[in-house]
């Protein structure tokens, strides 16, 4: 039987999926020099690293001879197309895919058929279209990446090899004035114009002969955000997840996907800059007696390695009790007054004739990682942390409030709602989503609900059968609310199915905060849904702005959706494109909850133990003729996967549920509504690197005398727009005011009654 956690975090950030090459360094390591350079590409690779010092942490060869070595791969295809089968499976469960058909052009240029495209490649392939399976690997990339959803994904072998780099050449885009259109220079420019007063930086011109701009707005087209501007700002660095140590951006420096050799930059001032291009090779890539493409294919395209008993360790001296650890500090940051061990939420008081009243939360992400030295839960610890400095905010009579979301792809949903009751706690946050439903969610739903009101299994191995109820909660009709806040009356009522937009849904739902089976999360309780008594608003809507670059995604979506839709909260989007125009917020997926390809597999596993244990082997063999059977065992998509993350066999998502609007009678996915923010700036070229002078610029453009940028405000969409309330708000000081507008009736309510798992009247797997 799979080992099954009981619950999964309900979103997941979108470096999780991308491959572990580990940190990048800042200068070229040495290339060594070789005398007779095998013909082979691969060899030549070998060649390179054989050659290296032992010494040598960073492995680097030239980026073409990595490309060549790929392209050399011989396509497999039996394999190749058992894969693409194997993953249609998975991708059945994405749940957008009719929408993603009907080509809505803001989101995605293309209509795009994910399902269509599969059988494209794998019609390709029989009809030896293909010359190397590295092309193989690239299309079925490249079509998920269209899709312009970061939930989706799949990462195999090939793509874990290598990773393309332009070592020290980080770009920036930075506007005199934060308003005026951008311009592009070197980051180490920037840099150094801020410590030498006589060194005078210059702009780009061009970039292998395109303008600067239109260049880095062609290669951003690989990126998967579905926003234009968003996409833009992933060819820099970001600075939010750059302080975490973890930055995913900054496609100009490095990527999956081979562009060029060599990029040629021309400077306005007439001096010109050739970047070469190498390949990083993956920290765990042995590339000993590799010889070619065929050679490699055998190496590193047959699924996980096996691991070698490792030795009994010797113990050591644990670290004495009393041992203290430096207080973490964001990188390049100002001192915060409030920070989380593991850097994930930092809150800030900004000083300053016209700022002294205004405070910052800064939330890079919603997935906390204990830091050094702490042993406090790390969500728990987040929660505390926002309802400490809130007090402590009141208590220094701080009337303003930024919260910074830059940077954030997602994490943990139970903390974006709780952020948000801390903020709003007269407030009962409404979250809709639902499923696509499709024959692999209709058999998980109905083992569950078979399962749940079996009382054998319940009195005679109690233990067992509360692990099987939580494992399965997601799949459970009773753990969730309807969208009336109102229980399920059966697993039909649940699950439907319902016809919308061309496509089989479920009906849509909400969590349960007072039930552990149907809130986000068994171990951290929302804030609000205790005896607690409830708090004062701590900031009025008006008092509060969101600062935006795009990567918002994922959990980060949800939030934003309950500031903007419940809170009343608008938004101040910075960086994309050199224009003047409107942009969004939120770039990144906004989609409700994603789910691994691996978890799905053992999801399927589980459900085949339960049809096994609780009816019988006859019932189990039959499911395994279904596609369960395929999710539960796909020996060739775990073969092709990239295996360097510990704990994952298959580096791949999908998005399980889409988030749909209170009231919105046509249902369409949030994923599909443009949202334009309030108000657009640049950064400055001080405030790309000082935070302090990007979060004074944001409140002077709210509450002062600052501007946004020209053509960037009144956009239908925006908040400010629907509302029919203005942006600017100055020298406004009343206190918190309770929210009312078309979603007032969504206050918290009093305790619901529990649904107990042994009380469910659910669907025998016979009627499917």
């Amino acid at each position: 039987m799979h080992s099954f956690p009981l619950w999964f975090a309900v979103t997941a950030s979108a470096s999780l999926l991308v491959p572990n090459f580990g940190p990048i360094p800042t200068e070229l390591p040495q290339i060594p020099a070789i005398e007779k350079r095998a013909d082979e590409p691969c060899a030549h690779v070998s060649q390179i690293l054989a050659a290296l010092s032992p010494q040598e942490t960073a492995r680097v060869v030239p980026a073409k001879v990595a490309y060549d070595c790929l392209m050399s791969v011989p396509v497999d295809v039996e394999g190749d197309i058992k894969q693409i089968a194997e993953l249609k499976a998975f991708v059945q469960f994405q749940s957008n895919l009719e929408y993603l058909k009907q080509g809505i052009k803001w989101h995605n240029d293309q209509p795009v058929d994910i399902l269509g495209g599969l059988d494209d490649i794998a019609k390709a392939i029989e009809n030896r279209t293909y010359k190397s399976d590295y092309e193989v690997q690239r299309s079925i990339n490249n079509l998920l990446n269209s899709a312009y959803d970061n939930h989706l994904a799949f990462v195999s072998d090939l793509h874990g090899l290598f990773q393309f780099i332009k070592f020290s050449a980080s770009l920036v885009s930075v506007s005199k004035d934060g308003v005026e259109l951008p311009e592009v220079y070197m980051y180490s420019d920037l840099v150094q114009s801020r410590t030498n007063p006589n060194f005078t930086m210059s702009s780009i011109k061009t970039i292998n002969g395109e303008k600067a701009s239109e260049y880095l707005e062609q290669l951003a087209v690989q990126s998967v955000y579905h926003d234009p501007d968003t996409r833009y700002n992933t060819v820099f660095p970001n600075m939010a997840r750059d302080s975490l140590s973890a930055s995913t951006g900054n496609i100009f420096r490095s990527s999956i996907q081979y562009e060029d050799e060599k990029n040629i930059l021309i400077f306005n001032n007439g001096t010109s800059k050739t970047i070469e291009v190498h390949a990083l090779v993956a920290g765990t890539a042995d590339f000993t007696n590799v010889t070619d493409g065929k050679s490699l294919f055998a190496k590193f395209c047959q699924g996980p390695a096996v691991p070698e008993d490792a030795p009994t360790p010797t113990p050591t001296n644990t670290a004495p009790t009393n041992m203290t650890f430096p207080a973490p500090q964001p990188t390049d940051y100002p001192k915060p007054a409030f920070i989380h061990s593991g850097l994930a939420v930092g809150a800030y008081y900004l000083n300053g004739t016209g700022h002294d009243d205004v405070a910052v939360l800064s939330i890079p992400e919603f997935m906390p990682a204990s830091g050094p030295g702490s042993t406090e839960d790390p969500a728990g610890e987040f929660q505390k942390l926002v309802r400490n400095f809130l007090a402590d905010a009141r208590i220094k009579n701080k009337k303003k409030l930024i919260v910074d979301l830059r940077g954030n792809g997602g994490g943990q949903i139970v903390l974006g709602f709780d952020v948000f009751k801390q903020l709003f706690p007269t407030l009962d946050p409404y979250s809709a989503n639902r499923m696509r439903a499709h024959e692999a969610v209709s058999l998980f739903t109905a083992i569950t609900a078979d399962f749940a009101e079996n009382e054998t299994f319940f009195r005679e191995e109690p233990t067992r059968y509360m692990e099987y109820a939580g494992s399965a909660a997601l799949f459970n009709w009773s753990s969730p609310l309807t969208i009336h806040n109102t229980s399920f009356q059966s697993y039909h009522d649940y699950y439907g199915p319902h016809v919308v937009n061309g496509d089989n849904y479920s009906s849509l739902r909400r969590y349960n905060f007072y039930d552990p089976y149907g809130s986000p999360s068994p171990k951290l309780a929302v804030s609000g849904y205790g005896d607690e008594p409830i708090p004062e608003q701590p900031f009025a809507s008006e008092n509060i702005i969101l600062l935006q670059d795009g990567f918002c995604g994922s959990t980060c979506a949800v939030f934003s959706e309950l500031m903007r839709t419940q809170g009343n909260v608008q938004t101040i989007a910075i960086g994309g494109r050199p224009i003047r125009a409107p942009m969004q917020g939120i770039g990144g997926t906004k989609g409700s909850q994603t789910l691994r390809l691996g978890d799905i597999s053992d999801y399927a596993s589980m459900f085949a133990d339960l049809v096994t244990e609780t009816l019988s082997k006859e019932y189990a063999e039959r499911i395994n003729q279904t596609v369960v059977g395929t999710l539960a065992n796909p020996e060739q998509l775990l073969k092709r996967s990239y295996h360097d993350k510990p704990g994952v066999q298959i580096l791949g998502s999908i998005n399980l549920m889409d988030h749909v609007r209170q009231n919105d009678t046509t249902e369409t996915p949030l994923e599909f509504v443009y949202e334009a923010a309030d108000c657009k700036l640049f950064y400055t070229m001080d405030g790309f690197i000082d935070q302090e002078v990007t979060w004074k610029q944001v409140a002077d453009a709210k509450w002062g005398n600052g501007k946004c940028v020209e053509g960037s405000m009144g956009d239908k969409s925006a908040l400010s727009v629907v509302k029919n309330q203005p942006f600017k708000v100055i020298n406004k000081t009343s206190g918190p005011q309770l929210f009312q507008g078309a979603a007032s009736e969504t206050r918290a309510r009093g305790l619901v009654e529990l649904v107990t798992l042994g009380a469910l009247v659910a669907a025998a797997l016979t009627v499917l």
